[in-house]
């Protein structure tokens, strides 16, 4: 049996014209059903938007600049009229579909793709790279085909077909429990193998592998110190120090050490010094914990571990200004015991045991809202970003975000900025402006040189009601632009943040730190905005742990031509 590539593509748009759960679920439980082994396992995979498992460390080496300069050659358009189409759509896929010209040659399937995506990987030749990818595209008898063939190489369906969703169609196909494959995932990383597992009823003979990433477990934020009192009902908690740095989980077997954060990225090649710390560490083992700057016994501001990631090589003198050290607060798996299922006292006591050279995040009870309190103002005093509260009889629910965890942090007031530019969004918002960059007044707006200086970007916190409005708003007053449009004082946003570095990325030498928008403040004029006094005002607070940070190096913000 080869299943063709466009069956995979009718359902995969099938499941993207719906907004039902359910809908997209039994459409892809249905299409799972009718495929052998393989290609049930290749079908999984490419849902997810993968060109391999998540436990196969292949890349396909293959960027916008290669895809597009194939997609040019096959299509003959010019680059103008090519650019203006992903400016159109959002995206190279769905805006080549709109010109593809039909081809004669015999249609891809499923396999297909799998075996030029290994030889994709196995080649760094740009030549080799656009000769294989010419022979796919040539042969994509239908636009959605070309579409999709470029989507799942940029890792990127946009079919709204989330984890759990194709966790469910796995599970639907094959008449299993949803928790069951969730389980089973858990334990060897890849969904498109459990899916054959669960097909062939032998779930139950999953053992847990190192080296794939699992879900972080979360904690839900509590406001005070009174709520927490209160949340958690006169129990004893553990109380940790809240770290600010890179939540991560190192995995390491013999000499092999793999790095993860909670987007599931690998970062070894960013931090030697932690892969060479942890090989110190005995034993087979995972373990979660955070990435911080760390110096003198002393944890840095975090500007100075931004300053490693992204690197595939550290130099000295990198390493020398901005040391890191891993420091630990969970065990998973230890010498081939999984412990997610143990208690937290018991994952606290073995971690206690497992040497030395393993910095390890200290930990003590607390009970009411005294002590809660008394354990936050400690954290404050050692520059912390606020405190975690842990059930010591919780299990680690990997994903979930339950009243097992909690966490207190520092709170800044909130901004109110004035919009500077709008830039399209992406995804669902691909054709609204969505992503707003925002700034304070330089002074006394009524002065006549009176200037708006940047601060920061952010998109998350309007409504899809708001965005629609602004995005006319801002498009009836830009000052130019296709991807990103400057605009004139006119919108107001309420803005909050966890902390304000120091910054040469924007002009005000400031940057608000994980920005949000807490509401569109429609009831204030842009004069009416903060001034930049009042950033400098709470960066030196002491409530701001971001004071003293290095600068950052200006961040060019991406486009959807990078690389082209």
């Amino acid at each position: 049996m080869n299943s063709p590539l466009f069956q995979f593509v009718q359902v995969n748009d099938a499941a993207a014209a719906t907004s039902k759960k359910l809908e997209k679920q039994r459409l892809l439980a249905e299409y799972f059903r009718s495929l052998d082994d393989e290609e049930l396992r290749l079908a999984v995979r490419y849902c997810e938007g993968r060109a391999f498992s998540s436990t196969d460390e292949r890349t396909l080496q293959t960027g916008g600049a290669i895809v597009s300069d194939v997609v040019l050659s096959v299509l003959g358009l010019e680059e103008r009229v090519y650019h203006n189409l992903i400016l159109r759509h959002g995206e190279i896929g769905n805006a080549i579909a709109t010109v593809w010209k039909p081809s004669q040659r015999s249609s891809l399937n499923l396999r297909d793709l799998a075996s030029a995506f290994d030889e994709l990987a196995m080649t760094g030749n740009v030549q080799q790279k656009k000769s294989i990818l010419r022979e796919m595209f040539e042969r994509c008898g239908e636009g959605r085909e070309a579409a999709y063939l470029t989507k799942i190489i940029f890792g990127d369906l946009r079919t709204g077909v989330q984890e759990g969703v194709l966790q469910a169609a796995v599970a639907a196909a094959f008449d299993k429990e949803l928790q069951r494959i969730q389980r089973c995932q858990l334990l060897i990383g890849n969904l498109d193998e459990v899916a054959v597992l669960a097909k062939h009823d032998q779930l139950e003979s999953a053992r847990f592998r190192l080296f794939h990433p699992i879900q972080f477990m979360l904690a839900t934020p509590q406001e005070t110190a009174g709520i927490a009192a209160t949340t958690i009902g006169g129990r004893v908690f553990y109380a940790e120090d809240k770290l600010d740095g890179i939540r991560a989980q190192i995995h390491k077997s013999g000499e092999r050490i793999a790095i993860y954060t909670r987007t599931m990225d690998r970062i070894d090649e960013s931090f030697p010094d932690v892969v060479a710390a942890a090989r110190s560490v005995p034993g087979e083992f995972l373990l979660d914990g955070e990435i911080v700057p760390f110096r003198d016994g002393a944890v840095l501001p975090f500007a100075h571990i931004q300053k490693r990631l992204g690197r595939k090589g550290v130099t000295p003198k990198i390493l020398a200004d901005n040391p890191a050290v891993f420091i630990a607060f969970d065990v998973l798996f230890r010498d081939g015991e999984l412990l997610m299922d143990e208690p937290l006292r018991r994952r606290r006591q073995l971690l206690a045991t497992m040497g030395p050279s393993l910095h390890i995040s200290p930990a003590f009870e607390v009970r009411g809202e005294s002590d809660i309190a008394a354990a936050f103002e400690r954290a404050r005093a050692n520059r912390n970003e606020g405190l975690m509260l842990k059930d010591p009889d919780s299990v680690y629910a990997p994903g979930r975000r339950g009243k097992m965890w909690l966490k207190l942090k520092t709170q800044l007031p909130t901004f109110d900025c004035v919009v500077t530019a709008a830039e399209y969004g992406h995804g669902k918002r691909r054709n609204t402006l969505s992503d707003y960059t925002f700034g304070v007044w330089d002074r006394d707006p009524a002065e006549p040189d009176a200037s708006l200086l940047n601060v920061g970007k952010a998109f998350s916190g309007v409504t899809d009601e708001e965005i629609v409005q602004l995005t006319e708003i801002f498009l009836s007053i830009s000052q130019g632009g296709t991807w990103r449009h400057p605009v004139p004082p006119k919108i107001v946003l309420e803005i909050a943040c966890d902390q304000i570095q120091k910054s040469n990325r924007h002009a005000s030498g400031y940057a608000l730190r994980f920005p949000r928008i807490k509401r569109v403040r429609w009831d204030k004029r842009p004069e009416d905005a903060d001034w930049l006094k009042r950033i400098v005002e709470i960066y030196n607070s002491t409530h701001n742990f971001g004071r003293g940070a290095a600068e950052e190096k200006p961040i060019v913000e991406p486009t959807l031509f990078d690389g082209m």
